[in-house]
């Protein structure tokens, strides 16, 4: 038996890992927290310990060794990736995830803590009303978009007033669609607090990461853009994830200047 096949193989091994991420325990807290019996967690210990993955130490306590340590965290974030897509399954699976960067693929498990605004057939603009309100209390906004929505054209004018910071990187199309006017009237360049990217593709995917909440809106399967779910979430980690987007594309997209 391989380390995967022992590590993955076995519900009852996996749970002694993750239980011993967190500290040493002794043989009668893990048979309580795991509600079995002692020889059954000596068996199972045992198989871990004949890999070097966990050890006893000289008090009797249950530990992870460096190789063990290293699987926990592998067998948490595989946790936290299955909760994400198994609590929004749909979303994950009519939707064209390619705008999404490899890396931030790899670290989807980060979203766990998400929540999908959905319109219904009573509030019919219910994600997009909910988003709006929710960017009228950022104090900084980054975003990545290749959809053009014109209502957005007062509201970050509105936000530049306000000197909220903002940061927005758009398809080669969308800024095309822009009025020029605001963006002059916004005053668009390196001494504002308004800058304005422009990438030469059209990403299947929208964003918007603020200093308290990151959304993510994605296309459908056949190409049109899914205004009706916006995946929510206020959490540390997803705000990292998106800013990590916005980094990503921010490399492949350059600063435009409009001057009065």
């Amino acid at each position: 038996m391989n380390i995967q096949r022992l590590a993955v193989c076995s519900d009852l091994r996996k749970k002694i890992i993750i239980r011993l991420y967190d500290d040493k325990k002794p043989l009668g807290h893990l048979r309580d927290d795991l509600k079995i019996n002692s020889t059954t967690a000596i068996h199972a210990l045992k198989e871990l310990e004949k890999y070097n993955i966990t050890f006893q130490d000289n008090d009797k306590n249950y530990s992870l060794t460096n190789i063990g340590r290293v699987i926990a965290v592998k067998l948490l974030d595989f946790n936290d990736v299955a909760e994400v897509l198994e609590k929004h399954k749909e979303f994950w699976l009519e939707h064209d995830l390619s705008g999404i960067p490899e890396h931030l693929i790899k670290k989807i498990g980060w979203l766990k803590d998400s929540e999908l605004i959905k319109d219904t057939d009573t509030e019919i603009f219910k994600a997009h009303t909910n988003y709006v309100n929710l960017l009228k209390n950022a104090k900084e906004i980054r975003g990545v978009s290749s959809i053009y929505i014109p209502d957005f054209e007062s509201l970050y004018k509105e936000l530049a007033t306000e000197m909220i910071d903002v940061h927005l990187i758009l398809s080669k199309d969308v800024i095309e669609k822009i009025d020029k006017t605001i963006l002059n009237q916004m005053n668009i360049g390196s001494n504002s607090n308004f800058n304005l990217s422009v990438m030469n593709m059209n990403l299947k995917a929208a964003i918007s990461v603020t200093d308290y909440f990151l959304s993510l809106g994605l296309f459908r399967l056949d190409g049109t853009y899914d205004y009706s779910n916006d995946l929510i979430s206020y959490s540390k980690e997803a705000i990292t994830w998106g800013n990590e987007f916005f980094d990503h594309y921010a490399r492949l997209s350059e600063r435009v200047l409009f001057k009065k």
